[in-house]
């Protein structure tokens, strides 16, 4: 593996244990603001801080009619709904089931890159995900998971997060990662925001503390984060890097520990290491496949070896 890929994949994980911290996170914010609000909220701060690092670095790009058609895409899918539909599933489940849930996304993401994007889902990667989402079924004792209203709308949550993460991956052909994030957000506001405001779902009064939890963990959680992953999964590919989405729900049994001293247990350890040997297995290009490779494939340039 190349130190490109082994920086990508850094990237990745990184974006994973915030998203595993958000999750407990936007479970405090609920308590306090309604949720469309939060969503509108979540975008709106998003933009506008993208929009100010884009003009102070004058990256502002022209995109043609094509681009605009998959930018409105990402911001009505992959952004809006995907918004809605999680803070909704968020009050309605446990952050645990939310998280579980969520390791769906890369068999999601790998159908609709096979469909749309034409990339190859090689054996690794269906059995590797196969083996992290059972390791996460023993780790979370799911055989007692009930499926509930909020299950089924964080489902909802994650097919649209896998959307989006082949629009990305079809704009980031043409434009920047950073422009993509910063377009798709602004977007995603211009269309939302008078909605909310509109059905009256907007409420100003919360005490400084929330606010400020809002905007630090929005700009980090989503703005960040979304830049990180979009330039991890141009190097990978939206199928491959999917694939680390499964150490999420692991990612959030460490901060349970860590925060609240919640034990860890023996099959909860074995469902990790399934989980890590899955991820591994789907991820990682082991050296024996890359000497076949050499082995079989006449030598080329490094600029055309991607042609």
């Amino acid at each position: 593996m190349t130190w490109t890929s082994a920086r990508s994949y850094l990237l990745l994980i990184f974006c994973v244990f915030v998203w595993a911290l958000n999750y407990m996170v936007r479970q405090v914010l609920l308590r306090e603001f309604p949720p469309m609000f939060l969503s509108a909220l979540s975008l709106t701060i998003v933009s506008g801080t993208f929009l100010l690092w884009a003009w102070g670095t004058r990256t502002f790009v022209k995109i043609t009619g094509k681009d605009a058609l998959w930018l409105c895409c990402s911001a009505g899918i992959g952004l809006i709904a995907n918004q809605i539909l999680l803070f909704r599933g968020l009050q309605l489940t446990t952050a645990t089931n939310a998280s579980l849930i969520f390791t769906l996304s890369p068999l999601f993401t790998a159908g609709l890159a096979a469909l749309f994007l034409k990339e190859r889902v090689t054996w690794r990667m269906v059995a590797g995900s196969v083996i992290a989402i059972s390791g996460l079924a023993f780790a979370l004792n799911v055989r007692g998971l009930q499926f509930n209203a909020g299950d089924w709308i964080m489902a909802g949550a994650t097919f649209t997060f896998s959307c989006n993460l082949i629009f990305v991956r079809i704009l980031t052909r043409r434009l920047s990662p950073f422009i993509v994030t910063v377009y798709s957000f602004a977007l995603s506001t211009v269309l939302f925001d008078p909605f909310v405001l509109a059905a009256g779902e907007a409420t100003w009064i919360h005490p400084a503390g929330m606010w400020a939890l809002v905007i630090v963990t929005v700009i980090v959680a989503q703005g960040l984060t979304g830049v990180m992953w979009n330039k991890g999964m141009q190097t990978l590919g939206a199928a491959k890097a999917a694939i680390v989405l499964n150490l999420q729900p692991l990612m959030t049994m460490l901060l349970e520990f860590l925060l609240f001293g919640r034990a860890v247990t023996t099959p909860q350890l074995f469902g990790a290491a399934l989980v890590f040997t899955g991820v591994l297995l789907g991820t990682v290009q082991l050296r024996i496949f890359s000497m076949k490779k050499k082995r079989t494939l006449p030598e080329v340039l490094p600029e055309s070896a991607g042609k």
